[in-house]
């Protein structure tokens, strides 16, 4: 980023002119008449981050919904009884929850922009030895429920990182719209996961074509992987843990605009959280945040 298109300055404690990070996001440009505009405009940061979030909530509806059309092709070629049915049905979305309960808080300890990544290297990584195994001789009814698995974990852990990653860089007023059409694209990948396990049984006259349904999904979630190094770190997560400076170059970089407004970012010391706070799942029933977890 151009240092000289935003002026991203610390400032000091007592500096009338900070703002909050998200103060900097909602705000919305002039009219030269003085006219403020309806809207906030996104910077094409706010959008790539969405667009990466998405993909996410792609992939698991597509992987999870091609199971059910690659499961009798499996069934053939493991000769697998009822239980081993619901074992290979079940082994995804049993990862995908415990992946959300135990692994999505990672993202505020190490912060959101590595395990952004780091879910996605799994997610490949997994689908990589999911369809390659074959070639090592490692071929296993075991191995098959572990990899199916492991891809649920990945896609788990990115559930909550996601949605954390879109709630702490767009404005406000659009956040629940834009929350939910990010997790909409989970309906999406159902379908045209079915449609691709579809395409390649009509065209693929074989026992290990189940195969070559996973591995379509493998060049784009590389891709998607390869988008998310280049995403700006919360700036919110950041100040939280007192990277002050770090957290006004990243709120620079995601409201990159032409012609750049805001023009200067002042942030304050003073907004960094302070105090003791409570952790765990017994924050979810405080007093603050009662209210809501009920309603959710």
């Amino acid at each position: 980023m151009n240092d000289r298109t935003i002026n991203t300055t610390l400032a000091p404690a007592d500096a009338s002119a900070a703002k909050s990070i998200q103060a900097y996001i909602d705000e919305r440009p002039i009219w030269a008449d003085g006219t403020v505009v309806g809207m906030t405009p996104m910077t094409a940061m706010q959008w790539r981050i969405l667009g990466l979030a998405a993909a996410g909530k792609f992939f698991e509806g597509f992987v999870v919904f091609m199971t059910g059309v690659a499961l009798p092709l499996i069934a053939v070629e493991y000769n697998i009884n009822a239980f081993q049915h619901g074992l290979v049905g079940a082994a995804s979305l049993a990862g995908i929850l415990i992946g959300a309960l135990f692994l999505g808080g990672l993202a505020d300890r190490f912060g959101r922009k590595p395990m952004f990544i780091a879910e996605m290297v799994i997610f490949v990584a997994f689908l990589c030895l999911l369809v390659a195994t074959p070639l090592f001789g490692l071929n296993s009814f075991a191995l098959l429920v572990f990899f199916l698995f492991g891809i649920g974990v990945a896609l788990g852990c990115d559930y909550p990182t996601a949605h954390l990653i879109i709630s702490e860089s767009i404005p406000s007023t659009d956040r629940g719209r834009l929350v939910l059409g990010a997790f909409g694209f989970q309906a999406l990948g159902a379908l045209i996961g079915t449609a691709v396990g579809y395409a390649i049984l009509k065209n693929v006259p074989e026992i290990g074509a189940w195969r070559w349904m996973y591995a379509t999904a493998i060049i784009p979630a590389m891709l998607v992987t390869i988008g998310r190094f280049f995403v700006t770190e919360s700036g919110h997560w950041l100040l939280a843990h007192g990277s002050v400076e770090e957290a006004t170059r990243a709120t620079a970089r995601l409201l990159e605009r032409d012609p750049p407004y805001p023009r200067e970012i002042h942030l304050s010391r003073r907004m960094q959280p302070h105090g003791k706070h409570e952790n765990g799942y017994a924050a979810l029933f405080n007093k603050e945040n009662r209210r809501a977890t009920i309603f959710a």
